[in-house]
């Protein structure tokens, strides 16, 4: 059985640029949401660091992923945070490993 497959993007952002970089990750969340093959697309805040944000993606595999990021709403959301942003985006993909099996 495909599991899931989780995307996470890590972005930690210049103060200044804050009411307009969260009025970029909600934007972008709401049309990923709509996305076929996208299950999930959060937005948090870091609790350590309330100028770092995570975006959790959830995709149904990788053919999903590849149209996400071809996308115009995540274009324009990268575009967007350009200049926004304290050092690079960091992201990462993960997928569940079934933990049940042999228990």
């Amino acid at each position: 059985m495909t599991r899931p497959i989780h995307v996470l993007a890590f972005a930690e952002l210049q103060p200044q640029f804050e009411a307009d970089a969260l009025d970029i990750f909600r934007t972008l969340a709401h049309a990923s949401r709509r996305e076929p093959g996208c299950l999930r697309f959060d937005l948090y805040r870091d609790t350590d660091n309330p100028q770092r944000f995570n975006l959790i993606g959830v995709f149904v595999d990788e053919a999903a992923i590849r149209l996400h990021l071809e996308t115009p709403h995540r274009k324009a959301a990268l575009d967007a945070l350009a200049g926004k942003l304290v050092g690079a985006t960091e992201f990462r993909m993960l997928q569940a490993v079934d933990v049940t099996s042999g228990v």
